[in-house]
């Protein structure tokens, strides 16, 4: 999935575009609140999809070579979580659907792309 079919398909905003935004392709997604649950799946370049609005997501995908992060449910963004998402080249979006609905969304895209 690139990230311009992520950001039509979620009807997102962009918060902080990673140097890569253009080129990179989720194989993945993942799904929780539970940056500890995140951290333990063995998945390669997904996408985090969480409503926990925290620096914690951000330095999470970092650590877990997320291409990048979703939140959802327009969850207030803190301000320094933008900040830190471009310091540490993630991108962040936003969206105001229900992380439910990003699944369904997503994963109909996934099948399209021929990664489901």
């Amino acid at each position: 999935m690139k990230f311009s079919d992520i950001v039509d398909v979620l009807d997102a905003r962009v918060v902080a575009k990673s140097t890569a935004f253009d080129k990179c392709t989720a194989d993945s997604v993942i799904v929780s609140d539970l940056m500890s649950d995140v951290l333990m799946m063995e998945k390669t370049s997904p996408l985090i999809v969480s409503s926990l609005s925290s620096d914690q997501t951000i330095r999470t995908a970092s650590m877990v070579d997320a291409v990048g992060v979703v939140i959802a449910q327009n969850k207030p963004l803190p301000d320094k979580m933008a900040s830190l998402a471009v310091e540490l080249d993630v991108t962040l979006l936003h969206t105001q659907l229900e992380k439910f609905e990003c699944c369904v969304r997503l994963g109909k895209l996934l099948k399209e792309d021929g990664a489901a």
